[in-house]
């Protein structure tokens, strides 16, 4: 009899463990999906259109651009040859083309800034759901902040004025002209290092290993531009006088923020008063005061 009962009681403890197996993995696996629609979630309200942002946009003289708009003016670049054109209407194509492109880019920066105020206040009132949470995660990814730092993520997510993204151009692209500019939409002159990766090598380079980035089209450079001036570590004088404008509830203008880019080329100060100079001489700080709706916090 005692034999029998404990035969039973193994089989029991065993049907016990079997259970407490299939309850840990049907809980991992409803943790898996919720994670996966989470991070959906999060994508799809990180970026343009998100329905909570009501008031990002350009004020309506300046006109919005459609993502098929950019798509058509990144053709229509790639396929013009500006070097046959007069200087001033190789200059005029050359802003018509990039200028659409860079107020869209802007346009998206404020849309991640606006949502970033919400959810800055969310936490303020300690009540931060987990899709917000999320966004908040990837933004600091995106823009390569540690330890969480709220006020840091807060100077990056911001615009570049467009009278700076033309003059930075036409300075680095010859005003579209350049090898690097026809080949691979490298209108900023970015390095990349490594045999492997996408990028053109200047004729008179002595280091292989060292290119000039090249791009699918002029969204995707304008865009890495933005990026590499709101996150790389040498830039962060140029972010610091960014935020004290707007403490100041002064416009970003191109002419004051080039003072911070020194270090964007081995010209230094020299390189500076060039971008001042594009800037005055062809009247582009008249688009730094395109009315972003959201850009005076």
């Amino acid at each position: 009899m005692s034999t029998i009962y404990s035969t039973m009681s193994k089989k029991k403890v065993k049907k016990n463990k079997h259970n407490s197996y299939k309850y840990i993995i049907g809980f991992c696996s409803a943790f898996i999906v919720l994670n996966f629609f989470v991070e959906k979630l999060a994508n799809k309200y990180e970026g343009k259109n998100n329905p909570q942002i009501t008031n990002t946009r350009f004020d309506e003289t300046q006109g919005q651009f459609s993502e098929r708009e950019i798509s058509l003016v990144s053709k229509k670049n790639k396929n013009k040859d500006l070097k046959k054109l007069p200087i001033h209407k190789r200059k005029q194509q050359f802003i018509s083309n990039l200028l659409p492109v860079a107020q869209s880019a802007n346009n998206d920066i404020l849309e991640k800034r606006e949502l970033f105020f919400k959810i800055e206040k969310k936490i303020q009132n300690n009540n931060l759901n987990v899709l917000e949470a999320s966004i908040l995660k990837k933004m600091f990814k995106e823009y390569k902040v540690k330890n969480n730092d709220l006020s840091e993520l807060k100077k990056r997510i911001d615009i570049v004025p467009i009278s700076l993204v033309l003059a930075q151009a036409a300075i680095e692209s010859g005003w579209g002209t350049s090898r690097f500019a026809i080949e691979g939409n490298a209108y900023f002159g970015q390095k990349v290092i490594g045999k492997k990766v996408n990028g053109i090598e200047p004729y008179e380079n002595t280091n292989p290993l060292i290119k000039v980035r090249a791009f699918e089209n002029i969204n995707h450079s304008v865009k890495a531009y933005l990026n590499n001036l709101n996150t790389h570590y040498a830039y962060k004088s140029f972010r610091k006088s960014r935020t004290e404008l707007r403490s100041f509830g002064k416009t970003l203008q191109g002419e004051i923020l080039a003072n911070e880019l020194n270090k964007y080329s081995e010209l230094g100060t020299e390189y500076v008063e060039s971008i001042k100079k594009i800037i005055e001489k062809n009247n582009l700080k008249k688009f730094d005061y395109i009315s972003y709706k959201t850009a005076k916090r």
